[in-house]
């Protein structure tokens, strides 16, 4: 009787076991997905970013167009390197 009582105890400790794993399991699945929506969400604000320093860039140049001060040394410098990998990458086209 001593014996059943005991292997009724462990019956119930692997059943607990069992499902916790299966909780545990469930839990772990949530994570991983919520996981793949921040990692979506976070390529989405880098890719935002990126737009916005480029727009930034390109605002900066343009005011210092507008201005006409020592900005505008910088300004002609930027336009030159960007005529420069357009050139590089007509050159490459005509290959």
């Amino acid at each position: 009787m001593k014996d059943q009582l005991l292997i009724n105890e462990l019956k119930q400790n692997v059943r607990r076991l069992i499902d916790s794993l299966e909780q545990t399991k469930d839990e772990l699945e949530t994570v991983k997905d919520e996981y793949k929506g921040l990692e979506l969400q976070f390529d989405t604000f880098k890719m935002e970013y990126k737009a916005l320093k480029k727009r930034y860039e390109n605002l900066k140049v343009a005011k210092a167009f507008v201005e006409g001060d020592t900005d505008n040394q910088a300004a002609k410098h930027k336009i030159n390197r960007i005529v420069k990998e357009v050139d590089k990458c007509i050159a490459l086209l005509n290959q």
